[in-house]
């Protein structure tokens, strides 16, 4: 036998085993290299961590890079609701693709122990590297999955992984890691969503607050600073932020301010109200403007270091409402001191310079319209002279002035800045514009003084300095202070109307006890001779019928005046009621010695009127004109159609009528020459009152020393029509 060479066969296979045994630990390593790269990768991914939605992707491919898969299942309750995806490789039947979902759907449920809906299921394709080496696919299904739980924390979702084989300890150990890492990333993003919603909702609610809100740190800084405060301070936020927050109060409360910021980081409580010890907050605007404020300031310790935020409401208007209440209060009280038109008038004029008016201009409206200056006032001592010249300036109210266009239009006017083109437009004449000038306004708002939509007059006043602008709050409370203002005026002017009334009442009462007594003298006289069968019947009975008279005219104007005075109309021949009235007066006008005239035209239309009232019509007429014209005089009467009326006049060529005095012709009671006592003044306003109630009109014209005329109209009938719907002729009536 032949004894074997070194390294033969049985050295050699030696050899070969230790070399397959030296790269099998070779693989081993470089494996568990890749694995820990891409476990190191996936820990990059996850600390990049930006939304599952893109980073879950990138750690399955990772997976996959590391271990053969056929699929993985990734499950995240978001809102209740599980939300699933699995990838599956491409090419997978649909047939694995199911059962790798009921696999996840079954074990997920038994892993949280609930009945789980899932209703939202994606599937993707699983990419994977082409130099990934893919080896064949072992028998069964080598299924794994690992829930997602962080701490105390429940399950809040799974990992499965479908690997081509079967799926050895290393592995296990690598897809736990990547699980642990992805639920801790998962709990991490889901903690830092809900704080930046938190604090988006804490940003939004600060940011649309109505209150300013301000934060500031130890060192009284400004570090926050909302939308609402910039608007209360007109600070923007830039301008503020990083400064010391006392540059939001004035100056002289500065060091108060920060020794009271000092003391309640001491104190034990949390939140306090601020201005507990003096009267109110006082803020300052970027503009310099002060402005009263409501705070309350709380704190907080963040980190060892304090927080104060301040929350501040600027209650400008709550005190300027205020204000105004109490003002109201007091004009309300000092106009209802006096009954008097010009009292009231010193009255407004006085409260609006003390208020907020350095000048002021009041007109008042007489009872016939006509618009007087009556208070033209200022609070500068030394513009007194200036406003008692305006007052008496005499005013063309044709042409401009400074209630003009409040008086034509009924409606406030506010001009916010007076310049000189303004001052113009207003000034009627070089003097007028001298004076307001002199005057100085800057600012300027004038209003009507109405009640129940009638006109009284106007209500102008005036800022004379600069710092001091008008503006809508401001034209309103002058509204609500002319409106009590003119309910003020109403009052006195009805209260001296009231006077004026009884004041009627007792001369009326006077005149008709003068004219009855007269009468009642006759009637005493013809008695006691009637007595000696020497008495006349018949001047008793004129004396009664004119006691009678008298009394029927106080009835008659208590009827008109109630709007009750009641009219019975027919068809009446309008010539005919003349000639019976001319008959009915015939004596009183002869013993007159007044002559008597007719205009009237021929073939006047028929008269729809109440002829008894017609007639007392004429007769008041015909008495008034033989009253006051004296012997040797005319009187004339006319008649003439006038479209659907007829016009009548009764003119006299007596003393006639002064122009002052024709505006009160018709009034209850009046007389144009009260000494002479010609009657008890109810005859003219009986007139109108009757040819009113007949739908017509009544008016006079008259000339001093020659004599008045009376006119109205009464309607005249419309045309009789005949079964053939013809009117018929003048003849045929």
């Amino acid at each position: 036998m032949t004894p074997r060479a070194p390294g033969t066969t049985r050295d050699g296979q030696d050899v070969h085993d230790e070399l397959a045994v030296h790269e099998g630990r070779l693989a081993e390593l470089e494996r568990s290299q890749r694995c820990l790269q891409h476990l190191y990768d996936i820990s990059e991914l996850l600390a990049r961590f930006q939304t599952w939605e893109r980073t879950i992707p990138m750690v399955v491919s990772a997976i996959a890079e590391t271990l053969p898969l056929h699929s993985a299942t990734f499950i995240l309750e978001i809102g209740g609701t599980p939300r699933t995806i699995t990838w599956q490789l491409a090419g997978e039947s649909a047939r694995g693709l199911r059962a790798a979902q009921v696999h996840a759907r079954e074990v997920y449920r038994y892993l949280v122990r609930s009945p789980v809906e899932f209703k939202r299921e994606e599937t993707r394709t699983l990419e994977v590297s082409p130099t990934a080496v893919m080896p064949e696919a072992q028998a069964g299904q080598n299924f794994v999955m690992l829930p997602f739980s962080v701490g105390r924390r429940s399950v809040f979702g799974a990992l499965q992984i479908e690997s081509v084989r079967e799926l050895e300890e290393r592995d296990l150990s690598f897809v736990d890691a990547v699980v642990n890492q992805l639920a801790t990333a998962l709990d991490r993003n889901a903690s830092e969503r809900a704080l930046r919603a938190s604090e988006a909702r804490l940003a939004g609610i600060i940011s649309i607050a109505a209150d300013a809100i301000i934060c500031v740190d130890e060192a009284q800084h400004i570090v926050m600073y909302n939308d609402a405060a910039q608007r209360t301070f007109g600070w923007t936020r830039d301008e503020v932020l990083g400064k010391p927050h006392d540059m939001l109060v004035p100056e002289r409360f500065r060091e108060s301010h920060r020794r009271h910021i000092g003391s309640f980081a001491a104190a034990a409580d949390t939140a306090r109200m601020m201005g507990e010890h003096r009267p109110e907050i006082i803020g300052l605007r970027k503009n310099g403007e002060e402005f009263p404020a409501e705070a309350a300031v709380s704190k907080l310790n963040a980190e060892g270091a304090w927080l104060f935020t301040v929350v501040l409401r600027d209650i400008t208007e709550q005190k300027r409402i205020e204000r105004e209440q109490v003002f109201l209060g007091e004009i309300g009280a000092i106009f209802a001191t006096s009954l008097d038109s010009q009292r009231t008038l010193t009255n407004i004029a006085r409260v609006v310079l003390r208020e907020f008016a350095d000048f002021c201009l009041i007109e008042f409206a007489d009872e016939h319209g006509d618009v007087r200056q009556l208070e033209v006032g200022t609070s500068d001592p030394d513009k007194a002279g200036i406003a008692e010249a305006l007052k008496r300036l005499p005013v063309d109210r044709g042409r401009p002035h400074l209630s003009r266009a409040i008086l034509q239009s009924k409606e406030p006017q506010l001009t916010a800045e007076v310049t000189s083109p303004t001052i113009r437009a207003i000034a009627q004449n070089d003097e007028y514009r001298r004076l307001l000038e002199a005057i100085a306004p800057t600012s300027m708002m004038g209003v009507p003084l109405t009640v129940h939509g009638r006109l009284l007059g106007a209500l102008v006043v005036a800022s004379c300095r600069h710092e001091r602008r008008y503006a809508a709050a401001d034209l309103h409370l002058l509204e609500e202070v002319a409106r009590r203002a003119a309910l003020a005026l109403e009052n006195a002017r009805l209260y001296h109307a009231a006077q004026q009334a009884v004041q009627a009442r007792d001369q009326v009462l006077g005149i008709v006890a003068h004219d009855l007594r007269n009468p009642l003298d006759t009637i005493v006289m013809q008695a006691m001779l009637l007595r000696r069968r020497g008495g006349e019947p018949e001047r008793i009975e004129r004396a009664a019928s004119r006691i009678n008279r008298l009394i029927q005219d106080l009835l008659d104007v208590t009827r008109i005046e109630a709007g009750r005075l009641s009219i019975d109309p027919a068809r009446v021949q309008a010539r005919q009621v003349i000639m019976d009235s001319l008959e009915a007066q015939q004596e009183l006008l002869s013993s007159s010695s007044l002559e008597v005239q007719l205009q009237v035209t021929p073939d006047l239309p028929e008269l729809w009127v109440d002829r008894d009232r017609l007639l007392q019509v004429f007769e008041n007429l015909m008495g008034n004109a033989a009253k006051f014209t004296g012997a040797g005089g005319r009187v004339t009467i006319g008649a003439r159609p006038s479209e659907e009326e007829i016009l009548f006049w009764v003119a006299d060529t007596g003393i006639g009528i002064s122009a002052d005095d024709l505006p009160h012709v018709f009034d209850r009671f009046w007389q144009a020459r009260k000494a002479e006592r010609r009657g008890s003044g109810l005859g003219l306003p009986i007139v109108k009152g009757i040819v009113e109630a007949h739908g017509g009109h009544v008016w006079v014209e008259s000339v001093p020393g020659r004599g008045s005329t009376f006119y109205f109209t009464v309607p005249a009938a419309q045309p009789v029509v005949d079964r053939a719907g013809e009117a018929p002729s003048a003849t045929d009536q």
